[in-house]
C-alpha cells in the first residue's frame, strides 16, 4: 500500500495516522467477484481495508432446510471492511466481495501498537467504525420502514454520495455491479417488487438501474423520492 493514498472515509483520518497505516499494511490482497474473505465465526487476526471495488456483509441463517440469506451492509473503496474484528475477534456475519476486489491487510497486533501510541490515533480509528454503525442502523430504517420507491431511491442516493467520497464516480454514472436479487435483499423486497420499482424510477426521471451501473438524471428528485437525509453518512467539510 505504498503508494495508496487516502480515498473514502479514510480520507477523515489524520496524516500522520495515514503514514503509520500504510507502514502496517503487510499485503493486498486481491478477491474474485463473489469470493467469501471470512465467514461468521471464524477467528481472525488481521483487518481489511477496501481499495477497489465493492464488498458486502452477509447475515446467514438456515430455517428449516432453506438457508437463508442477505446483505446487511455495502463497503465501497476507503472502507474497513472488518475493523470491529479487532476487538471482537469473531464476527457474527460473512464478509465476501460482490466484484472484483482488491483489499490491504493489516494484522491486529501491528494495529494494536498503532492504538497504544496514541489515543487520538484510537478515537480516529473508531470514529471510522462510528460511520459504519450509523449507516447499517439507516440501513436497518431503509429496509423496515420505508416504502419500495423510497426505499431503493434511498439506497441509489447513499451509495452516489459514498462513491464520490471515494472517487469512484464520473458524471452522474455509478458503478453499481448488484443482481437484482442483490437489490431485492437491501431494499427489503421481492425480486420481482425491485423490478417494478427500478421501472418507476426510471419512468419518473430520476435515474436508471441496468448494466450494472446506475445513472442518475435528476438527484434533486431521487433524493426528494428517497427523503433523503445525508446526516448520517457524516460527509465531510470540504
Amino acid at each position: 500500500m505504498k503508494e495508496q493514498n487516502r480515498q473514502g472515509v479514510v480520507r477523515r483520518l489524520e496524516p500522520e495516522l495515514w503514514q503509520l497505516l500504510r507502514a502496517a499494511c503487510s499485503g493486498i490482497r486481491v478477491l474474485d467477484a463473489r469470493e467469501m474473505l471470512s465467514k461468521a465465526g471464524d477467528r481472525l487476526d488481521v483487518s481489511a481495508l477496501l481499495l477497489d471495488g465493492l464488498m458486502a456483509r452477509y447475515i446467514r441463517a438456515s430455517q428449516r432446510s432453506e438457508p437463508q440469506s442477505a446483505i446487511v451492509s455495502i463497503n465501497v473503496p476507503g472502507d474497513f471492511v472488518d475493523l470491529h474484528a479487532l476487538p471482537l475477534k469473531r464476527l457474527d456475519h460473512d464478509i465476501g466481495a460482490l466484484t472484483d476486489a482488491r483489499i490491504a491487510i493489516f494484522p491486529h497486533a501491528a494495529l494494536d501498537q498503532i492504538i497504544d501510541r496514541s489515543s487520538s490515533y484510537a478515537r480516529q480509528l473508531w470514529g471510522l467504525t462510528m460511520i459504519d454503525a450509523s449507516i447499517h442502523r439507516h440501513w436497518v430504517f431503509r429496509s423496515s420502514r420505508l416504502r419500495a420507491l423510497a426505499s431503493v431511491a434511498d439506497f441509489v442516493s447513499e451509495m452516489d454520495l459514498r462513491l464520490q467520497e471515494a472517487g469512484q464516480i464520473t458524471g452522474d454514472r455509478l458503478p453499481l455491479p448488484l443482481l437484482q436479487t442483490d437489490l431485492a435483499e437491501i431494499a427489503g423486497l421481492s425480486p420481482v417488487h425491485v423490478s417494478r420499482v427500478c421501472r418507476e424510477l426510471r419512468e419518473s426521471g430520476a435515474c436508471t438501474i441496468r448494466d450494472g451501473h446506475a445513472e442518475i438524471h435528476d438527484r434533486a428528485l431521487l433524493h426528494h423520492l428517497a427523503h433523503f437525509d445525508p446526516s448520517y453518512l457524516y460527509p465531510l467539510e470540504e
